[in-house]
């Protein structure tokens, strides 16, 4: 069940014009239970671009030898990101305590003929669409992925 939450208010959701402060949502590595965060960078969108999207940044965060990619791509509107939340094939919507709405999905996938994990997590906070994601055969587990977005969520209250 997709539950809507509308966290923006007319005085604090600003569109497009706010993706030059976006790089500052990336909490330091350490913080969010991972020994290092790669280099933040603009991302070219990739299909599905979902009416809104404004653009993306991407980085990796590393625990040892392992890495979870992310995501944070900046709509217009709460409600254009959310569309971007109802496409990954994850599990039902659940609606955090700070607002945010968040999926998370593991499933079992194949690299090269070999059996890996897909594990990972979309959510929205704001007109925010935060994405991580790890396919590999021993995956970083789910709850550092929903710690790492919350970590995101907390930055992105930050700003407005």
């Amino acid at each position: 069940m997709l539950v809507a939450v509308n966290t923006a208010s007319p005085a604090t959701s600003g569109g497009c014009g706010e993706f030059k402060s976006l790089r500052q949502v990336f909490p330091a590595a350490k913080a969010v239970g991972f020994d290092r965060r790669g280099a933040v960078r603009r991302e070219s969108l990739r299909e599905p671009i979902w009416p809104g999207t404004c653009g993306k940044l991407f980085t990796r965060y590393f625990r040892g030898k392992r890495a979870i990619e992310v995501s944070v791509t900046l709509y217009k509107t709460h409600k254009q990101a959310l569309v971007a939340l109802a496409e990954p094939a994850y599990a039902p919507v659940d609606v955090l305590d700070n607002g945010a709405e968040m999926r998370v999905g593991i499933s079992d996938v194949f690299v090269d003929g070999a059996p890996r994990k897909s594990v990972g997590a979309a959510s929205v906070i704001r007109n925010v669409f935060i994405s991580s994601l790890e396919i590999s055969a021993r995956p970083i587990p789910p709850p550092a992925h929903v710690r790492l977005h919350r970590g995101i969520h907390a930055r992105v209250l930050q700003l407005r």
